[in-house]
């Protein structure tokens, strides 16, 4: 009887056991739904902002340039200089337009999961020099000094070192680093880009000396659907998309990108990207087919 009575207690005892168990499982559970509820509103109202300020990112430089062609073409005899002035405006508009949708676009084709690699060899000086001429009217005006380097895996200056990777993600990539920090550097103040090259892996220091990154800034800065500043003013704005894309491209080319405080004040990003085997065939190709249609 002792012993039916001692069975008996000990399954009800597994019972409440099994039944604590679980209770704590549902508890988690109802716990993790509602976390993840969470993030989806986050997400849906961050996308609805992205949505907002992307839409008004295009149209104000739209209708700004729209304006300022309009009043050109109703200057009078005599106001070149004041032509002048709306030509340097259209030309920062179109110029800032242009960017924004070449992270518009890539920002798509990443969301969409369709970000094909096209491998290509490149001189780094060159793709160096692209750079420094691109951005060449935003530095004269702001009289931001661009200095950009080349190391080779001995340490020592090389400019004519070729690298095997896709040019036009690392093209946009360091775009928007560069971009970033001209808008945070001071006036006068200096940028500095170093390209690194060791053990097959090619590094590319981005420095500036401005208003730099807050710590609690860093844990949203490669959310494509968050920026910074909420605020929607201008294009010259932005809208978080440049280092997220950074962040997805370093992640397609097997790399890797590190955020970190400059020695004497503002950001330092470095991107690390493996060199990769050989060419794509198809771009030898393509070549060939330009190079056919113009013999014709």
């Amino acid at each position: 009887m002792n012993n039916s009575r001692t069975e008996l207690e000990n399954e009800l005892e597994n019972y409440r056991r099994q039944l604590l168990q679980l209770r704590t499982e549902n508890e988690e559970l109802l716990t993790s739904l509602h976390t993840v509820n969470e993030k989806l509103c986050d997400s849906e109202r961050l996308k609805g902002h992205f949505i907002s300020n992307i839409t008004n990112e295009i149209i104000n430089p739209f209708a700004s340039i729209l304006a300022l062609a309009d009043n050109i073409q109703h200057l009078k005899e005599g106001e070149i200089s004041s032509a002048h002035r709306m030509a340097d405006l259209i030309f920062e508009e179109a110029f800032h337009l242009d960017f924004q949708l070449q992270n518009i676009f890539a920002a798509a084709q990443i969301e969409a999961g369709k970000v094909d690699l096209k491998i290509v060899s490149f001189n780094l000086k060159d793709f160096g020099t692209y750079i420094q001429e691109y951005f060449n009217d935003q530095l004269q005006k702001l009289k931001i000094q661009l200095k950009i380097s080349y190391l080779n895996e001995l340490g020592s200056e090389d400019e004519h070192f070729k690298f095997i990777s896709d040019r036009e993600k690392l093209d946009l990539m360091l775009k928007n680093l560069i971009s970033n920090s001209i808008k945070f550097s001071y006036e006068g103040s200096t940028i500095d880009v170093e390209f690194v090259y060791e053990n097959g892996v090619l590094s590319i220091e981005v420095s500036d000396y401005g208003k730099g990154i807050h710590p609690e800034d860093r844990k949203v800065i490669f959310d494509r659907f968050k920026q910074l500043d909420e605020k929607i003013n201008s294009i010259n704005t932005g809208h978080g998309l440049g280092l997220s894309i950074v962040l997805a491209y370093v992640n397609l080319l097997d790399g890797n990108v590190s955020l970190n405080d400059n020695f004497n004040g503002g950001t330092r990003i470095t991107i690390s990207i493996p060199e990769s085997e050989e060419v794509d065939d198809w771009d030898d190709l393509e070549g060939f087919l330009l190079d056919s249609a113009t013999s014709y």
